[in-house]
């Protein structure tokens, strides 16, 4: 193995199996040489190997596929807009609209057994804490930027860097698009992030009417 064979390798993950049993949907991995980053598409594949061909191509990171109870949408999370955002694309026509237009990336996507709803997190930031009220800059001015206070023990991360003040909520949208609605207040996660420990992304009660949810 040499350095650069790291572009050339592709890893499957998450794979999910259409409701009638006949298709997979998968992201595929790779690395892309001119950007030096990490690139992630969906791909799809029937049962028995066959017809095997992607569903998102470019460089961007398309990630967490998921099934609409019917099979005729397949919602996930991409950054195609320049922020992770959460899509949903119609599987007859391979049209695709983007539901959230959030500030923090939305992760562990599920839809109700209706289809009408999909549940995520997604950080709701914070004030930094402050030690001290520093005085404002004359006009003009260039100071120094302001300092940075972490109170946590896990503060950053390899990959994110230093991680954002604020906690994960629990957040519900129609699937046919519109204002997610945020169910769950709280300091501290709602789901499992980077630097926490516990928890357990929402899941839906078989009637639909409840969420279910571990939390540290």
């Amino acid at each position: 193995l040499e350095p650069m064979d790291l572009f050339r390798v592709q890893v499957a993950s998450d794979p999910q199996i259409s409701p009638d049993g006949k298709r997979i949907v998968y992201t595929r991995q790779s690395a892309d040489v001119s950007s030096d980053r990490r690139v992630s598409n969906l791909w799809i594949v029937n049962f028995d190997g066959s017809e095997h061909r992607p569903l998102t191509t470019g460089t961007y990171g398309d990630s967490s596929p998921r099934w609409s109870p019917d099979g005729t949408r397949l919602a996930f999370i991409s950054d195609r807009d320049g922020k992770s955002q959460l899509y949903v694309r119609w599987m007859d026509s391979g049209q695709t609209a983007k539901l959230t237009d959030l500030e923090n990336p939305p992760a562990g996507i599920s839809w109700s057994p209706d289809g009408k709803q999909i549940v995520f997190t997604s950080l709701v930031s914070a004030a930094s804490p402050k030690i001290a009220t520093l005085p404002a800059a004359p006009e003009g001015a260039k100071w120094a930027d302001a300092p940075k206070v972490y109170e946590d023990l896990i503060y950053r991360f390899n990959g994110p860097g230093y991680l954002k003040p604020g906690y994960s909520q629990i957040f519900v949208i129609s699937s046919d698009g519109g204002a997610p609605r945020q169910l769950t207040t709280g300091k501290f996660p709602h789901a499992p992030g980077v630097g926490d420990f516990g928890g357990s992304y929402a899941v839906w009660a078989p009637d639909g009417k409840s969420l279910i949810v571990a939390m540290n």
